[in-house]
């Protein structure tokens, strides 16, 4: 309403510190309330000191007009209490967003019912879970976990999902991109995603992690499920691994348990780590040259030597 703004977090350290207090002298909680605040500014106050000025003023009427005050009739408070809500209340954004129709408008809606049917705790409490709800929804829905392969056609050879078809793939390595916050929300969809995709047990699974910003304990549990069963016949390479995810694989011994040099910057070097483990006896007569360095393998039965793909990352 003044276009700045303001550390709320004093207002609130201020009234826990009243609220404390007041019980110990025979008063009782309250807070700060927008209405009022919304009054002084719509009638030219532009500063703090108008709160305090208000304050005073309340005192002043507590402590020697409360017997003429309570003689006022509730009644012509009323109206002035609605005049107040109707200048504070912002109906072209509200009639906006009710026109947008997304999952907003209905939180918006029904915190706005909640706040007039019921009271304003109410409210603000079912609408914060609604809130939370939607969010949750919102943030699995980012989970995105794709199979990919270097394109031999891009710049740098940049891995990209439609490069993967029946007719080029790696039967023996799976390169899988990981895309959003690895939370309890996103978990099961991506362990679902990739032990649904893996059920020809490749011998290598890389895991590109670089756009996993967030990993909670429940997302560290399906992730620790998908190592221990893709362990039993393969190894797992994860690429790209930002701090928060790392330090948490870490704390819970995931880390250790995948390998420390089985974490790798660039997706590159796990590649080339890869093909140095894979067995070349499977390569003989493969016609998927999923990498550069398949058009030697599938045609020699000589072992293999060891090239480093044309990958940045």
């Amino acid at each position: 309403m003044t276009n700045s703004r303001h550390n709320s977090n004093k207002e609130l350290v201020g009234q826990g510190i009243a609220n404390i207090v007041a019980p110990m002298f025979g008063g009782i909680p309250a807070t700060g309330a927008i209405a009022r605040t919304a009054t002084n500014i719509k009638n030219g106050a532009v500063s703090p000191m108008s709160g305090i000025i208000h304050g005073i003023v309340v005192l002043l009427v507590l402590a020697l007009f409360a017997p003429y005050a309570g003689s006022i009739p509730l009644s012509s408070m009323a109206p002035i209490l609605m005049v107040v809500a109707w200048n504070m209340s912002e109906r072209h954004v509200f009639a906006h967003l009710i026109k947008t129709r997304t999952s907003d408008s209905l939180i918006l809606l029904v915190t706005f019912l909640l706040t007039v049917l019921v009271n304003l705790t109410v409210a603000v409490e079912v609408g914060l879970v609604m809130a939370v709800i939607i969010f949750t929804k919102r943030m699995s829905d980012i989970m995105v976990t794709t199979k990919v392969l270097p394109n031999p056609h891009a710049r740098n050879k940049k891995v990209e999902s439609q490069t993967v078809s029946n007719v080029h793939d790696c039967p023996q390595i799976s390169i899988y991109n990981v895309e959003g916050p690895l939370f309890f929300g996103a978990a099961q969809t991506f362990e679902h995603s990739i032990m649904s995709t893996i059920h020809y047990r490749p011998k290598v699974l890389i895991l590109r992690m670089g756009k996993v910003p967030f990993m909670d304990t429940t997302g560290e549990n399906n992730f620790a499920s998908i190592v221990r069963h893709f362990s039993q016949y393969g190894i797992i390479l994860v690429t790209g691994v930002q701090s928060q995810p790392k330090e948490l694989l870490m704390k819970t011994g995931l880390y250790s348990t995948i390998g420390e040099d089985h974490f790798f910057e660039h997706t590159g070097e796990a590649i080339s780590y890869a093909l140095t483990v894979i067995n070349p006896e499977k390569c003989l007569g493969c016609k998927h040259y999923a990498f550069r360095e398949c058009h030697g393998l599938s045609g020699s039965k000589h072992s293999f030597q060891e090239k480093s793909p044309v990958l940045s990352s």
